[in-house]
């Protein structure tokens, strides 16, 4: 599916008329029909927005072979809590097609549930918050949705500080974040990291990884055991490749001394392929 495809279907999905979308968007409505007709694409600043408009990624929004998922999944849920300050945000996620993180101008957590199949999401998923003063827990169970079931998460933009996540997941997109520090420990396939910066920690164990930056901007820090992470960033960036662990390598890594931006790799017998784009 091209470009055309995925935005009009998303702009369907999300009930926005052409002209409703080009006010949002702030463009003429004339550039609307013609990104859906397939005669241009838009800019990268373009790009950004619609892809946190309609809680998607960059690269999902671009490339050809991947499908829009969102028209496919027909049931929804949702479960909000207000914030007043910031929070070190613990979540526990159960096993999901993928997780999307998305910052909110609001002072609203929110936690959306997606599914293909399961009508009635709330009778086989559970979503408990637990509020202490400085800290947010959040938790999703669920019964049976497994593979079938997509997350979104809205975080209040003003009150991310950290994020720690314990899940098992095919992708996880993260998008115009700007957070001190998100930690990821579980089993992940994919990640996606647009308009972002920080400090992402992967301790995905014996799982293979591959992680697409549009832009990287902070550090990447990956810990594995006999695994091999690939990491995907636009060429010509400028990066510190630190090599810890015991008989770990680096493959195509192009290290630059004193480089703000980090990719490191931790833990025992891995290797982490460095593909500039």
């Amino acid at each position: 599916m091209n470009f055309n495809e995925k935005f009009k279907a998303l702009r369907k999905e999300y009930n926005y008329t052409q002209e409703e979308l080009a006010e949002e968007l702030n463009v003429s409505r004339q550039a609307i029909t013609k990104w859906e007709s397939g005669e241009g694409i838009p800019d990268v600043e373009n790009l950004k927005t619609i892809s946190r408009l309609f809680n998607t990624t960059i690269d999902e929004l671009v490339k050809e072979e991947k499908a829009v998922k969102f028209s496919e999944r027909r049931y929804k849920t949702m479960k909000e809590l207000a914030i007043d300050h910031t929070k070190h945000f613990d979540i526990k996620l159960a096993p999901a097609e993928e997780l999307s993180i998305v910052p909110s101008g609001d002072e609203k957590v929110r936690v959306e549930l997606i599914s293909a199949s399961v009508e009635k999401l709330l009778d086989v998923a559970k979503i408990k918050f637990d509020n202490r003063y400085d800290r947010l827990d959040i938790n999703v169970k669920s019964k049976r949705a497994g593979r079938d079931l997509s997350v979104n998460l809205y975080l209040p933009e003003k009150y991310i500080e950290e994020i720690e996540l314990n899940a098992e997941l095919r992708s996880l997109n993260v998008t115009n974040l700007d957070v001190n520090k998100l930690e990821y420990d579980g089993k992940l396939k994919f990640l996606n990291v647009a308009g972002s910066k920080g400090k992402i920690v992967l301790n995905t164990s014996k799982s293979d990884v591959e992680a697409k930056y549009d832009a990287f901007n902070g550090i990447l820090e990956v810990n594995m055991l006999h695994s091999t992470a690939r990491v995907e960033i636009p060429a010509g960036t400028k990066y510190q490749a630190v090599n810890k662990g015991f008989k770990n390598t680096f493959v195509d890594a192009v290290n630059t001394k004193d480089a703000a931006n980090i990719i490191e790799l931790n833990g025992a017998a891995s290797k982490l392929i460095v593909v500039e784009k």
